[in-house]
């Protein structure tokens, strides 16, 4: 009989989940990988995502124990947030992408709160720092961004992962799959 889901680890949780995929990949942001994580196999499947869910609620709360608000991104993201904010019991609001980022109607928070902007994987982290000067500009205090998987320098914006990347993370150009004219299996992947 296997261990029970909780002992796991967070990347042993994905590996389960189904959610490590292997291979040559080009990622929609440009850059190249030998792997992608599948994160629709973990939100597909509610138990999986409360899991991963209470672990990240977990490492939130010991990093960020004065946390009073999270912030999920679309889309994914929310429903990670969602899942995440119900084990540490704190209200949740989501900021919605665009030319200029704006709440989602269903909570927009009085300032001042203490953020923690939660997210799954993050590529360019492009979506993370608009966010974060969305967040700033209402009042807020942005602590952090909590993550499965970050690729992107945030800095000086402070980044929790629950894991280093698991895959070679490079550009096009310095590819060496591609360099010795391999082809590529997954490509054009949103991760």
């Amino acid at each position: 009989m296997g261990r029970p889901v909780m002992a796991l680890s967070f990347l042993e949780t994905l590996w389960q989940a189904g959610a490590l995929r292997f291979g040559h990949t080009a990622l929609q942001g440009g850059l190249h990988t030998d792997g992608w994580i599948d994160k629709g196999a973990v939100m597909r499947d509610p138990v999986t995502l409360d899991v991963v869910a209470l672990l990240q609620a977990g490492e939130l709360r010991r990093i960020w124990p004065d946390a009073t608000l999270l912030v999920g991104l679309p889309a994914c993201g929310a429903v990670l947030t969602s899942f995440v904010a119900r084990h540490l019991r704190l209200p949740v609001a989501y900021v919605l992408d665009g030319e200029e980022p704006s709440w989602h109607r269903m909570h927009v928070p009085g300032a001042p709160q203490q953020v923690v902007i939660v997210d799954d994987v993050i590529v360019t982290g492009r979506g993370v720092q608009a966010a974060d000067a969305f967040l700033s500009a209402q009042g807020h205090t942005v602590l952090g961004v909590s993550a499965w998987v970050c690729r992107a320098d945030l800095a000086p914006l402070a980044v929790e992962a629950m894991t280093p990347p698991p895959y070679r993370t490079t550009s096009a150009d310095a590819c060496l799959d591609c360099a010795q004219g391999g082809v590529i299996e997954f490509p054009d992947v949103r991760e």
